[in-house]
Order: structure tokens, then C-alpha cells, then sequence
């Protein structure tokens, strides 16, 4: 059994105590998001090693209004279940307040890092097009990125690789992610032991502690591309809040703009979105839109 067949076993068991990364339905943004939307399903972008990757669409029905801001949306599920359907409420509601919003597909396991990366910058990539920017009427410039749990994760990834390669992010806005995917990360609060079981699974290894990419994909030490970032965590979630703190200090110290909101409980992901949150998060989204 090779390392990544014997990560993928084990990451199943973890998968069960992370249900809560992917599924859980996104409630509204803000309570005056009208259904004056237009929704499309299953729009091709790539087509990786023989597998297609799609992306669904909720563009404004206004069209007058536009070009809109847009945001790509990354699913949890930790890198292994999920899928863009996760998003969709979310999308709907986005696309309400104003923003064209495209939940997206990316490689699950077995496809270890930086697949999902590539995947979600693919799609970026594709979304700028003159062709799709006049199609969905999107400002190819003001495009932000919203990652959920392990979608966060690919979210600061991707996003920092847009600004290192001269084309960046309007923002990027996590909901729970990981900074620190290397050995130090046991240190940080009291992570789940199933975590490391995800992350191993990710990075493509079986021991964490000589794992030669786990720096490498780590969002913490990759942080000088990045856009204006708002960080999203619960106080006693999954995800130790010692991975936001340690994520903001690292953000800060790169004199890139960011924000911190932690959230009382044990809400992770997607359901940290409750209507003073999401209204945050509308708020940040715009405001680095209009910018």
C-alpha cells in the first residue's frame, strides 16, 4: 500500500468527526437578499487527468447593475467529501446583495496538494477571461476568494499565489481554516488528534514530521501575496483558535491587511455564519470591492 492509499484509509475516520465542514447549509447574509438572482448549473472550466471540474453561477438579474464583484467559493469537506453544492445557499444569497458568486469544484483525495490549489486558480484563471468576464458581467479585478475549513486553507493558498504571480485577489475571507500544517501545529491548542490524520492525508504523507512539502503548504508561511484577509473562527471549535491568532500575527507582520473575528462557541465552518457574521463578511467583501 503506498503512503497515499494508506493517508486516504485512515483519513476516513476523520472525514466522520469533520461532517460538519461541508455540509452544514450557510444561513442568509443579511435578511433583505431578494431572489431577483440568475443561477447556472454545471459550467465546465477544466478538465484535469480525464476528470471535469465545474462551477455553478448566481449572477444579479440586474444586469444593469454591473460589472459585479465577484467571489469564487471553496468548499470544505476536508480535502476529501464535499462539493460545490455545499455553497450554494451562500452563492444565492451573494448574489442578492450584488456579487456574482461561482462555487467551484476542485480535486479531492487521493489528489494531494497542491492539486486543489492549481484547481482553484484554474477557475480563477477561467472566470477572467474576456470571454466569461462578459459573460457573467464580473470586474475581473475584483475578485475575492471565500474558503470554508479546508477551503480556507486552498482560499489563502491560492490567493497568495495570485499576488506573488501579479494577478491578485480583491480580498480572501476564511471560515475556520489552518494556518500551520507542519509538527508545530500539535502545539497550538489542543488539536484533535484526527486532524493530523486530515493534514497527512493532504500533503500526501504518513509522517508529519518529515513531510518535505507540509512548509510549503502551509498558509502561514506564505502570506506576502495575499489581498486585505478576514479571518473567521470559533472560540472552542475543531480547528484550535490558536491557528487564526497565529495566522493574523503572520498576516499582519507581512503589512498586509487583516482582520480577525472570533465567534463564541464551538460553530465551525459554514455555521459560523450567523446574521451579525455573514453581515461582516458582506461588509468586508464590499468594502475591498469598492476599493
Amino acid at each position: 500500500m503506498n503512503r497515499v492509499t494508506r493517508a486516504t484509509v485512515a483519513i476516513a475516520a476523520a472525514v466522520l468527526l469533520l461532517a460538519g465542514c461541508a455540509p452544514s447549509p450557510a444561513p442568509s447574509p443579511t435578511a433583505s437578499a431578494t431572489a431577483d438572482i440568475d443561477v447556472g448549473k454545471s459550467i465546465p472550466f477544466a478538465t484535469v487527468d480525464g476528470e471535469e471540474l465545474a462551477l455553478d453561477a448566481c449572477i444579479p438579474g440586474d444586469r444593469s447593475a454591473g460589472p459585479f464583484p465577484s467571489v469564487v467559493l471553496i468548499h470544505g469537506g476536508a480535502f476529501q467529501e464535499g462539493d460545490r453544492s455545499n455553497m450554494l445557499d451562500l452563492c444565492e444569497r451573494l448574489a442578492g446583495q450584488g456579487f456574482a458568486a461561482f462555487p467551484i469544484d476542485y480535486r479531492l483525495l487521493p489528489a494531494t496538494y497542491p492539486s486543489q490549489i492549481d484547481d482553484t486558480l484554474s477557475a480563477v484563471s477561467w472566470l477572467r477571461q474576456p470571454e466569461q468576464v462578459d459573460r457573467f458581467d464580473i470586474d475581473p479585478d475584483q475578485l475575492s476568494l471565500l474558503g470554508s475549513s479546508a477551503g480556507g486553507i486552498i482560499a489563502l493558498s491560492a490567493a497568495d499565489r495570485l499576488g506573488l504571480n501579479g494577478t491578485p485577489a480583491a480580498s480572501v475571507v476564511t471560515l475556520s481554516a489552518g494556518g500551520d500544517l507542519t509538527a508545530d501545529a500539535l502545539q497550538l491548542g489542543d488539536p484533535d488528534p484526527n486532524l493530523e490524520t486530515v493534514v497527512l492525508g493532504y500533503l500526501g504523507c504518513t509522517d508529519i514530521t518529515d513531510c518535505a512539502v507540509a512548509a510549503e503548504a502551509s498558509p502561514v508561511f506564505n502570506v506576502s501575496g495575499l489581498p486585505p484577509t478576514l479571518l473567521v473562527h470559533g472560540s472552542e471549535e475543531l480547528i484550535p483558535v490558536d491557528q487564526a491568532e497565529l495566522l493574523e500575527s503572520a498576516i499582519g507582520a507581512a503589512g498586509v491587511p487583516v482582520e480577525l473575528e472570533i465567534v463564541d462557541g464551538d460553530r465551525h465552518g459554514l455555521s459560523l455564519l450567523d446574521p451579525a457574521t455573514a453581515a461582516d463578511v458582506l461588509g468586508f467583501l464590499s468594502a475591498n470591492a469598492s476599493r
